[in-house]
C-alpha cells in the first residue's frame, strides 16, 4: 500500500467511525433498556457513570501530561499520555454504551439556575465530542505518523475541545448522580 493510499483508507476509517459512533449513541435513546434484568444488577450497573467519570477526569490529567511533556520535547511521554487519553476515551465510550443499553435514562431534577447550567454544559459537552471525534483520531495519526506540522496545526484546535469534553463529562456526572434512582 503506498503511502497516498494508507492515507486515503486512514480518512475513509476516521469518517466511518465519525458518523458511526454518534449513530449508535443516538440509538441508545431510542431503544428501551434490557428487559431482563434484576433490579440488583440494574442498580449495580450505576457504578458505570462514575467509572466513566474516572475515565473522563484520568484523560483530562493524561491531556495535560500531553502538553506539559511537548513543552518539554518529550515526545515520547507526550505520545503515551495521549495513547492512554484516547485508550481512556475508548473505554469511557465502551462503558457509556453498555450503561445505555441496560437502564433507563435519567432526569435532570435541579432546578432554576442549575438546570440552565447543567443543561449548557451537557448540550455543548453532547455537541463537542461528536465533533471531537475526528479531530482527535487525525491528529492522533498525524502524530503517529510524525508529521509534526500538520500534527501541531491541528492540535492546537483538537487539544483545547477534548479538554473541555473531558471535563464537562466529570461536571455532568457530578450534577446528575443525586438523581439516579437507585436503591
Amino acid at each position: 500500500m503506498t503511502m497516498l493510499e494508507n492515507e486515503r483508507a486512514v480518512k475513509r476509517f476516521v469518517w466511518i467511525v465519525a458518523v458511526a459512533i454518534p449513530i449508535a449513541v443516538a440509538f441508545l435513546f431510542i431503544i428501551p433498556p434490557a428487559e431482563n434484568l434484576s433490579a440488583e444488577t440494574r442498580n449495580a450497573l450505576y457504578i458505570l457513570p462514575l467509572i466513566n467519570a474516572c475515565f473522563n477526569g484520568t484523560a483530562f490529567l493524561c491531556l495535560i501530561g500531553a502538553l506539559v511533556a511537548i513543552k518539554n520535547k518529550n515526545v515520547l511521554l507526550h505520545k503515551r499520555f495521549n495513547t492512554i487519553a484516547l485508550s481512556l476515551s475508548v473505554l469511557f465510550l465502551l462503558s457509556y454504551v453498555a450503561f445505555h443499553l441496560t437502564t433507563e435514562s435519567t432526569r435532570y431534577g435541579g432546578e432554576g439556575w442549575q438546570r440552565t447550567v447543567y443543561f449548557v454544559i451537557l448540550i455543548s459537552h453532547i455537541v463537542l465530542s461528536t465533533g471531537i471525534i475526528p479531530l482527535v483520531l487525525f491528529t492522533y495519526y498525524r502524530g503517529l505518523q510524525m508529521d509534526v506540522a500538520r500534527h501541531r496545526k491541528l492540535a492546537k484546535i483538537t487539544w483545547p475541545i477534548w479538554l473541555y469534553v473531558t471535563a464537562t463529562g466529570v461536571v455532568v456526572y457530578w450534577m446528575i448522580s443525586p438523581y439516579y434512582p437507585i436503591g
